[in-house]
């Protein structure tokens, strides 16, 4: 840890060693806040200046000068502030002292904001410009004036020039009529990205957003080369499978709440490592798509989704939202529909066990699958309030989830080798079923000198029944019934301060608990309560210029596990550094280090014995302690202009004494018992490239992403495996139209906490899509060179017991797919983004 410090030291020391005396970049930053950020930097410059004449200008320049007179004028920018020097003093001062202050916000003829227009405040009499400001990205002003009942000139290339007398200092909104505009021939491309030192930025183009139904499937037309999108689950990650938050507008938003997102109102997507602001509740890696923000109004999205030649499978959810003043309401229904007759496994395996006489000898156990026939049925209901002002974020969710598995059975013929009798058949059942509520707040609040606070609760709480049932014949049938009442509930606070552009620290702390209270009845009888309590608090830093970005944070985690009785505790420490050079705004370097620790889930530590076949039992480990793990990535991001983009990435993750599931005789041998110890490491590397290119004036674009992946695991499981693979898309933009084509290589990798090398197929697919302002049309032919219902092959190996597996399943089965989207606004048009959607449930402890 030592020498990584020295190394980042040295880092740093050579990278600063070339800067500029003033390197700043500010956002939207109060003008007073960044002048005193120069001096504090700069103490030997004397800056006079009255604070509350420049209280109401803002600043979004980028400084890199060595002279203080120019830091001073590019910081300003186009507010309307002299800066007089005089020897070795600098004097800044308001064209207007501000006795009043006129303020409104000019919209064109479509209610979008007028951007950089020009707003002039003139004497009535001669029209003598007294003053004027700039508007703000919102299209909102705000100008110091020692005058009343002025005249507001507002101008702006193709818009037509607007005067109005203001009766008024709060003069409303003002709507500017669009004007054409003849130029001559002038070729103008603004980056669709670009690399800052704390993040990456991304905007979309008209065509990509057109095309995309939803925010996840946004970043796919996206192809942003620092993520990975799955186009079969919609997972969204980093290159090499670490998970990515999502947020809307700074706020939280699950994969199902992004759903009803209209992406036409997004403007940018921002992507970033390891973020200080405390909303984003510590998360590594972060995706925060900003969209436009209305006035009042509402909107409705109706989402239909279905699935043909697997059996039924439908998605079907309406979302809408209403926006008044500073409050918006969120209502979202959906319906999701599942049945079909290919679900199950086909199982291999060999049993090593002892006979009556004690000698040991090996079983071989087939299990081949017949038919099938699995129905799920989910009903989810979730409302959300939320208040939004300049200074306080409030959100108040509330949700309910219906999910029935009323049907979930396959069958098929037992064999056995050496033969006892022939003729064995087996049926297995699983229904279950479980209603959940949900109850999670955001509270955030922007503090005076440079403090902030995120304070988020929530609470989750599941009732279900799990009902299994499994017969071989000629043998007594295996029957259980599992009640379970599930309890978590999670507190996180942070807090940040900032000491100017450069320095932020942030203190952070969160606790909870997952409780559960569970009872097997019919073959077998247990009453299980279990809990396990968390906690933990970190503390961050962070140091940030033009091109430099490095963040350090570490902390102290706790764990409690109770498990009828038997207590089980972990005090752990933790840290991350990330370190992100950027020398322009077309390359990138980053390096990061992660020491943490992996908590086994709760049903792993059941202490009940159950049944699973004749001869295989299961059972958790009470006493299964946590595992720490050490990940070291680098990146290299090049973006050299709008038609090419990559980024090259290498990964490595170590997890050591890890969770690891073995199989032990039991019944004297007669049997095997399935539980879990901590053994042996696990060892994972990763290096890939992924790049996005595009032609014919970005209507097609091509995205490719090979990458080679390497697994080792020592002690009980000793093995090592290696796979490549590689993911490509192309898109193709015609007018209202749009074609897609998809491929993902077959892939092999070893599950850390399982002996088992899993190896899955491929998945290709093709679509076409038609769209207008209010529908969205899409059609896709997957899978249609695959061949029947296998989808996955799993193979494990141990000491008393191996096995090949066959996953039957509809992922990998031809099929198509028909999806529309249909929107209707009424009123004025809202913000559309963070769509609230089906919740998470309370963690189960059903061992299964």
């Amino acid at each position: 840890m030592l020498r990584i410090i020295t190394f980042i030291a040295a880092v740093m020391t050579f990278l600063m060693a070339g800067a500029e005396t003033f390197s700043y970049r500010f956002n939207s930053t109060p003008l007073p806040k960044a002048i005193r950020e120069i001096m504090e930097d700069h103490p030997e410059l004397d800056i006079n200046f009255i604070y509350n004449e420049l209280e109401t200008y803002k600043t979004s320049a980028t400084v890199k000068t060595d002279d203080a007179y120019d830091a001073l004028r590019q910081t300003i920018g186009l507010n309307p502030i002299t800066v007089v020097r005089s020897r070795n003093t600098y004097y800044l001062e308001a064209l207007q002292h501000g006795k009043y202050v006129y303020t409104g916000k000019a919209v064109g003829t479509d209610s979008e904001p007028v951007v950089a227009a020009t707003v002039m405040l003139l004497a009535p009499k001669d029209s003598t410009v007294l003053t004027y400001g700039i508007t703000d990205d919102a299209g909102r002003f705000s100008i110091p004036c020692d005058r009343q009942g002025v005249i507001a000139k507002l101008s702006c290339m193709g818009y037509k020039t607007t005067y109005l007398l203001c009766h008024t200092f709060n003069i409303g909104t003002i709507i500017m009529s669009e004007r054409a505009v003849n130029l001559s021939t002038v070729t103008v491309e603004a980056a669709n990205s670009q690399l800052y030192a704390d993040r990456s930025t991304y905007i979309p183009t008209q065509r990509q957003k057109n095309a995309a139904q939803n925010a996840v499937d946004l970043l796919r037309q996206m192809a942003i080369p620092q993520i990975r999108v799955n186009p079969n689950d919609e997972t969204v990650t980093d290159n090499t499978g670490g998970k990515v938050a999502i947020y809307i507008n700074f706020l939280e938003a699950s994969k199902e709440e992004m759903e009803g997102l209209r992406t036409a109102d997004v403007r940018r997507v921002e992507y970033l490592e390891f973020p200080t602001d405390p909303r984003f509740r510590g998360a590594e890696r972060v995706i925060n798509i900003i969209v436009q923000e209305y006035t009042y109004g509402g909107y409705t999205k109706v989402t239909a989704n279905e699935n043909f030649l697997v059996g039924l499978s439908s998605r079907v959810n309406i979302f809408s939202k209403f926006t008044y003043k500073k409050m918006t309401y969120d209502l979202y229904v959906g319906a999701d529909n599942l049945n079909n007759h290919h679900t199950g496994n086909s199982t291999e395996g060999i049993y090593r066990l002892v006979d009556t006489d004690g000698k040991e000898y090996s079983l071989n156990r087939k299990e081949s699958l017949e038919s099938s026939h699995f129905k799920q049925n989910q009903y989810p209901v979730t409302f959300r309030a939320t208040y939004n002002s300049d200074r306080i974020q409030i959100r108040n969710l509330l949700a309910f989830v219906n999910l029935s598995v009323p049907t979930n059975e396959y069958s098929g013929i037992l064999e056995y080798s050496p033969k006892t009798v022939a003729g064995y058949s087996f049926d297995r059942k699983n229904p279950n079923r479980s209603n959940s509520i949900a109850y999670s707040g955001t509270y955030f609040f922007t503090l005076p000198t440079g403090f902030s606070v995120d304070f988020s609760p929530s609470i989750n709480y599941t009732h279900g029944n799990d009902y299994t049932d499994y017969a071989v014949s000629n043998q007594p049938a295996i029957y259980r019934h599992a009640k379970e009442n599930a309890y978590n509930y999670r507190l996180n606070l942070y807090l940040r301060k900032s000491f100017g552009q450069k320095h932020s620290v942030m203190l952070g702390g969160n606790g909870g608990d997952n409780i559960n209270r569970l009872e097997y009845t019919g073959g077998i009888g247990y009453k299980d309560k279990f809990h396990n309590a968390f906690g933990g608090v970190m503390t961050g830093y962070n140091f940030q210029t033009q091109k430099l970005s490095v963040n350090f944070n570490a902390g102290i985690g706790w764990e409690n596990s109770d498990i009828n009785g038997q207590k089980n505790s972990d005090a752990y420490p933790f840290a991350h550094i990330n370190l992100r050079y950027v020398p322009n705004q077309k390359n990138s370097f980053s390096a990061y280090f992660q020491y943490a620790t992996n908590s086994p889930g709760i049903s792993l530590k059941t202490s009940d014995i159950l049944r699973e076949n004749e001869i295989m039992y299961i059972t958790g480990n009470p006493l299964l302690k946590n595992c720490r793990h050490t990940m070291v990535n680098l990146a290299y991001t090049w973006m050299p202009s709008n038609t090419f983009g990559m980024s090259a990435y290498g990964n490595y993750l170590g997890l050591y004494d890890r969770q690891l599931l073995i199989y032990t005789p039991y019944e004297n041998g007669k049997a095997l018992l399935r539980s879990y110890v901590n053994d042996g490491n696990y060892l994972n590397g990763e290096i890939g490239l992924a790049a996005n290119w595009k032609h014919l004036d970005r209507k097609l674009q091509i995205y490719a992403n090979p990458s080679q992946s390497f697994y080792k695991s020592t002690g009980i499981f000793n093995a090592s495996c290696n796979s490549f693979r590689i993911r490509a898309q192309a898109s193709y933009y015609m007018d209202s139209f749009y074609f897609q084509a998809y491929y993902e290589s077959p892939e092999k990798n070893m599950l850390s906490a399982s002996p088992k090398i899993s190896k899955e197929r491929n998945f290709h697919s093709v679509t076409i899509g038609w769209t207008n302002a209010n529908w969205n049309l899409r059609v896709m032919a997957a899978n249609f060179f695959n061949k029947g219902w296998n989808c996955t092959t799993n193979t494990t190996l141990s000491p008393f017991y191996s096995d090949r597996q066959t996953i039957v399943g509809t992922s990998s089965h031809s099929r198509i797919n028909f999806t529309a989207t249909y929107t209707f606004c009424y009123g004025k048009r809202v913000q559309r983004g963070n769509e609230v959607g089906e919740q998470s449930r309370a963690t189960s402890a059903i061992l299964k």
